[in-house]
């Protein structure tokens, strides 16, 4: 009888060890903190912020905006929908940001798409987490202004008036916006993108890039 227990523990102490080395070599560690970990689905853990809807000049983590931000704000307004591939408050925006954009994608898509939206340009962003650029998950915890560290997280970026000089601002908004309905999560989102327009047309001529 105490073979056989003694034997037990060494066949789990020795399948522990592999997978412990396997995580180790393999990098799945790395896989399941950035995917789990670091970015947080909010409607899996019942969480739905309410964001301060300012715009604001200072990023979440100080740093300056992405060049590809920098650079398409020349031409409009920035509109950023990040996501994970599991993700049900994900799930449940989707259709909304398909149908105020006029557009149609995959979830697991990485998406640019300069839209016409009310007779003025919007430079549209899907960005998965699970599968974009490092450049673009990075630019995730520079728009993440509340720290939250989940998704859905929607972003606006355009330009404001700062102490004599044009830069660019931005808001953002998480979840399903604190909001019950459809008809109000795309009230929201499109009142967001109503403000960062307003902000664009009084400011742009201002803006320059490099």
């Amino acid at each position: 009888m105490n073979k056989i227990f003694i034997t037990g523990i060494i066949v789990v102490s020795l399948i522990t060890i592999g997978i412990g080395d396997m995580i180790i070599e393999h990098d799945t560690w790395d896989l399941i903190h950035g995917t789990i970990v670091s970015t947080l689905c909010l409607s899996c853990i019942k969480l739905d912020p309410v964001s301060r809807l300012e715009f604001v000049f200072e990023t979440g983590t100080g740093e300056e905006h992405p060049e590809f931000v920098l650079e398409n704000l020349t031409t409009g307004i920035i509109f950023i929908e990040y996501r994970s591939d599991v993700c049900k408050a994900c799930d449940d925006m989707a259709p909304i940001i398909k149908e105020i954009f006029n557009l149609k994608f995959e979830k697991e898509d990485t998406l640019y798409k300069r839209v016409d939206y009310l007779d003025t340009i919007v430079n549209f962003y899907h960005i998965n987490l699970d599968h974009a650029t490092q450049i673009q998950k990075d630019s995730f915890s520079i728009y993440d202004k509340d720290q939250v560290g989940g998704v859905p997280m929607f972003v606006v970026i355009t330009v404001k008036y700062d102490r004599g000089i044009i830069k660019p601002c931005y808001t953002n908004a998480y979840g399903t916006l604190g909001k019950e309905t459809d008809a109000e999560r795309k009230e929201m989102v499109e009142g967001l993108i109503e403000d960062g327009l307003t902000l664009y047309e009084q400011n742009s001529e201002g803006y320059q890039y490099p």
